[in-house]
């Protein structure tokens, strides 16, 4: 190993931990933000904050050029599923779950997007790839029922259409970020869905009493916006350059339970036993699940 190669790599981990972190508040934020806002708010808020950073990006970086043509529907299925979908039903889910309940669902992303891609790609994987998917589904699904008080509630729906919405955008997005780059992608995934989203968004201000807004949601909406909308994705995105995406995408396992931390400190939720296992069940189950598949 070359003496360059060391600080590429360790820069590559430091940008993965950022985009990780910033990643991890998003269940805390939607949490305090749907006091205040709807699913709908929260998820067309983010898409403007985050196309107008996306724009300033382009155009900082002079990367304006449309993308090729063939690149526009993954980047318009990648848009939907990251910025659609995902902050949509998990804006859902919290207003009835907590966001310990919610980070430990959550750690089925991993399986998700591996699983999808399998079968877009056509791969064979190994028997043991299977069985860690199994694994960490029944783990979640377990902990759903538990915290259910013995039955699957209507959030545990909306959290799996999430991770389904979220492994959807990470596959289509793969592919065109390996020719444009991934915060190429993102930006442009961004400006497309701009315009309908500030559209319906300028229709529900009217909706909307500032004056009864707590500060903490208009923070958690920014929040939402400007750091795991945008700044965590560059952040990723640059770490996975770096450092290569099967070492830094090790780091996102890490998310559930980094969550599951920020839910007790800043909102003061129990963190059960039973949540903490499964949490690592489903770390183990993932672990596996994408050796597995390089393997």
């Amino acid at each position: 190993m070359s003496i360059s190669t060391v600080p590429k790599r360790s820069a590559g981990v430091a940008f993965g931990v950022l985009g990780m972190l910033g990643f991890s508040g998003t269940l805390v934020t939607t949490r305090v933000a749907v006091a205040d806002f709807t699913p709908l708010d929260i998820t067309c808020a983010r898409i403007v904050t985050a196309g107008m950073l996306g724009a300033a990006f382009l155009l900082l970086t002079d990367r304006w050029a449309p993308p090729p043509r063939r690149f526009v529907l993954p980047i318009l299925i990648a848009g939907l599923g990251l910025a659609v979908g995902y902050p949509f039903f998990l804006a859902l889910a919290l207003q009835t779950v907590p966001a310990v309940h919610g980070a430990v669902v959550t750690g089925l992303a991993p399986a998700a997007t591996a699983a999808i891609a399998v079968l877009r790609t056509g791969e064979r994987p190994p028997r043991r790839f299977w069985i860690a998917c199994v694994t960490g589904f029944c783990a979640v699904l377990y902990f759903a029922y538990d915290a259910g008080g013995g039955h699957v509630s209507l959030a545990d729906g909306w959290l799996f259409a999430g991770m389904l919405s979220l492994g959807i955008a990470y596959v289509e997005g793969g592919r065109a970020s390996r020719a444009l780059g991934g915060s190429v992608t993102l930006s442009w995934a961004m400006l497309i869905l701009t315009p309908l989203a500030a559209v319906l968004l300028v229709f529900r201000a009217n909706a909307i009493d500032v004056s009864d807004v707590a500060v903490e949601s208009w923070v958690s909406l920014a929040y939402l916006g400007v750091v795991s909308m945008f700044l965590a994705s560059v952040f990723w995105y640059r770490g996975l350059a770096l450092g290569g995406i099967a070492r830094i995408g090790q780091i996102n396992l890490l998310l559930p339970l980094t969550a599951l931390g920020w839910a007790a400190l800043f909102l003061g939720e129990e963190i059960t036993g039973t949540a903490i296992l499964c949490a690592v069940v489903v770390l183990g189950s993932m672990l596996v699940c994408l050796r597995a598949r390089s393997g």
